[in-house]
């Protein structure tokens, strides 16, 4: 028999799973978060809005220098934020 903890849980991930509006608001909050952790509170503090859709992580940055520092080492990001992240996956990185 399942546990009403187990059952909660189950039906919580349904939710997600099935309801597109609210499965994409946790995942960009979800990756927001990873961003902020994966590269710490300087970063963080130059990064203005972080989202993501169908693979495209799109990282909004105050600063030009990092900007271009973040876009000449795209690849290593792209790893970096995917070893962070439990279910979606990066496949492409946009710095503004």
């Amino acid at each position: 028999m399942d546990t009403e903890d187990q059952k909660l849980q189950r039906l919580i991930g349904n939710i997600f799973k099935h309801d597109n509006r609210l499965s994409n608001k946790y995942n960009n909050y979800n990756i927001e978060q990873v961003w902020r952790d994966t590269f710490g509170h300087l970063i963080s503090n130059y990064t203005t809005k972080v989202s993501f859709y169908k693979g495209t992580l799109t990282v909004y940055i105050s600063s030009s220098p990092l900007k271009q520092e973040i876009s000449m080492t795209k690849d290593n990001v792209i790893e970096k934020i995917n070893k962070n992240l439990k279910y979606k996956k990066v496949v492409e990185l946009i710095v503004r």
